[in-house]
């Protein structure tokens, strides 16, 4: 017991004794680098390069071997410096500090493509910095002609974040995202959103990123942050990179507006439009006439809003001043052209000539209904159509060209289904830009009027050409499968109206493929993992496929595209079909209560919906 006793004692002190003398080597060191600071101070550099000498014998870590590096440095002895760290990155040839410090002792030495290489175990890390300042020197410095997207390469996307690091510049930070947005990330650039937003154009940046991510609340929030810093003229950046660009209060009034309006909050985001256009009539100093300038199109955007808003509340003055206004401002904006040629066309079928409401007219009396129908704004669709040809004429815009064909199609009642067919021809003989090749607008424009006039057939062959010359499809492969394989390279309306065609020859499996790239894959949807409706797509393609989910036995999916269609749709017939298809899938799961309730939802949008009341019928007996 004794001799045990006394090895366990023995085996102490000397842990004892290795300790302090670690804690003795310690201090000895700061003291000697203590006193070779004194000697440098006081003008006795041989004094202190033998005290530094002394002291490499006895470098116990990284930190004490930059600390005699340093003195090195101090005295202009860059050999011995570097011997330092060459040694001491040999015992430690992972330690970032080491690395990084031998990284610029390279660079300042002038061996930049050393340094360069030392820095790159530094990418990612508290001193990527370093890294990224090299990077980016080099590129200044030889300027090498680089590809389009060599800048948004990943690589540089990790340089900007070290910069970013290293700067606090939200600059970088902006120059990253834009890489991640490129590639339909929008996930990892709304990641990057900094917490302190240093100017207006940076705010209403990363207001763009949030409601790219679809995140509005979020968006909103940064948008108001550029609207309080441009309205107090807080434009201030970091050192680093400066952005030039001043963002607009119109700018910021559009994105604001469009958050509200994806928020459900209509309202909100016509108080917005309504106070920018205030300022603008006020002449504010936040929007001068240099600004309105740069956002024409812009501010004739958020003015249709507002006509198209008030439209959606029966505000028909509010609809036609505005319209009015637009198309004597911005007489060749194609979206409010044809939404005047509507109001005309619209304002031109109202009568209000029933038998009773000629005799109070004969008996000079005039009721509120009246008086209403007889001060409400008239536009006449001569005037709409002269508008629409003229811009026409001067853009030779193919949208604008239809819409007006259209409307004339529409207003012309004495024109018989040959007459039409013809004239469908003959726009079509003088628009061809190649065999069976046609501008978009105008093939859908002949698909459309052909379907209209119950020519199927002819729709779909001449459909069928038009996508084969277009696209070249069934050279190499079959047609479907060129098909399917060119869907990206297509225009939304043509994978449609493909996948019409397939749905009415029963190829329940290419129409499937097809109108799940329209509802989940075309715009930018698949950023969103492939859940939400596509911004592109028709909201009837999106009730087909859940039609297509429902009969092929995948109910589930069925009801939740239904459930976004229903909440996309703008009016209450397709709502209401909407409504009765979701009852259908309840009754075949026997959810009676959610049938019924889907039933009367589905007739209060649309009574004279004869399926619904139908079906409510079998559950009310």
């Amino acid at each position: 017991m004794k001799a045990t006793w006394l090895v366990c004692a023995a085996v102490a002190l000397c842990g004892a004794l290795v300790s302090c003398s670690s804690k003795a080597t310690a201090v000895s060191m700061t003291a000697a680098l203590d006193e070779a600071d004194r000697y440098i101070e006081q003008g006795y550099p041989k004094d202190a390069i033998k005290i530094l000498s002394s002291c490499e014998k006895k470098i116990l870590n990284p930190m004490e071997a930059v600390g005699v590096y340093k003195r090195y440095m101090a005295l202009d002895q860059k050999k011995a410096a570097e011997r330092i760290l060459k040694k001491s990155i040999k015992k430690n040839p992972d330690n970032l500090e080491l690395n990084a410090v031998y990284a610029w002792f390279l660079d300042r030495s002038g061996k930049s493509d050393e340094a360069l290489k030392r820095a790159a175990s530094l990418r990612g890390t508290r001193y990527g910095s370093l890294y990224a300042e090299f990077i980016l020197r080099n590129e200044a410095r030889e300027e090498i002609e680089r590809p389009q997207d060599y800048y948004l390469s990943p690589e540089m996307q990790a340089v900007c974040i070290d910069a970013y690091n290293g700067s606090a510049d939200n600059a970088w930070l902006r120059n990253a995202a834009l890489r991640s947005m490129k590639n339909g990330e929008y996930g990892d650039a709304a990641q990057m959103v900094p917490e302190q937003k240093k100017s207006s154009s940076d705010a209403y940046f990363w207001a763009l990123v949030l409601y790219d991510n679809k995140k509005f609340g979020e968006a909103a929030e940064a948008a108001l942050e550029a609207k309080e810093a441009l309205q107090k003229n807080e434009d201030r950046f970091a050192d680093g990179i400066n952005d030039t660009r001043k963002v607009s209060s119109i700018e910021i009034a559009s994105l604001l507006s469009d958050c509200y309006v994806n928020m459900g909050e209509d309202k909100e985001a016509e108080r917005i439009r309504n106070e920018l256009i205030a300022q603008i009539t006020l002449g504010s100093e936040n929007s001068s006439a240099a600004e309105v300038g740069s956002t024409e199109s812009l501010l004739g955007t958020m003015y249709l809003n507002s006509a198209l808003y008030a439209l959606q509340k029966n505000d028909d003055r509010a609809a036609y001043n505005t319209l009015t206004f637009i198309t004597q401002k911005w007489p060749d904006n194609v979206q409010a052209l044809i939404a005047y040629g509507n109001f005309a066309y619209n304002s031109s079928r109202r009568t209000m000539d029933d038998p009773l409401t000629k005799s109070l007219r004969d008996a000079g009396v005039v009721s509120t209904d009246m008086k209403r129908f007889d001060d409400a704004p008239r536009v006449a669709v001569s005037d709409a159509l002269l508008r629409m040809k003229e811009s026409v004429a001067r853009t030779h815009n193919d949208t604008l060209y239809v819409a007006a064909l259209e409307l004339e199609d529409k207003i012309d009642d004495s024109s018989d289904d040959r007459t039409r067919l013809g004239r469908m021809y003959r726009v079509l003989e003088r628009n061809a830009t190649g065999a069976d090749l046609y501008p978009q607008a105008i093939a859908q424009y002949a698909v459309h009027t052909l379907l209209r006039l119950d020519r199927y057939d002819e729709a779909k062959e001449m459909f069928l050409k038009y996508l084969a010359a277009r696209y070249k499809l069934g050279k190499e492969r079959d047609f479907e499968e060129d098909l399917v394989l060119n869907a990206q390279r297509m225009a939304v309306w043509e994978v449609e109206y493909a996948a019409y065609f397939a749905a009415k020859e029963r190829n329940t499996d290419l129409t499937k493929r097809l109108y799940e790239y329209a509802v989940y894959e075309s715009g930018f949807s698949a950023a969103y993992g492939g859940s939400d409706i596509s911004p592109a797509a028709a909201t009837e393609s999106a009730v087909n496929l859940a039609m297509i989910y429902s009969s092929t036995g995948n109910k589930e999916k069925a009801l939740e595209l239904y459930g976004r269609a229903q909440g996309r749709a703008t009016d209450n017939y397709l709502k209401s079909r909407i409504m009765y298809r979701l009852a259908c899938i309840y009754d075949a799961q026997k959810e009676d209560a959610a049938a019924v309730k889907a039933l009367e939802y589905s007739l209060y949008l649309d009574p004279t919906n004869g399926d619904a009341r139908l079906l409510l019928g079998k559950f009310k007996r």
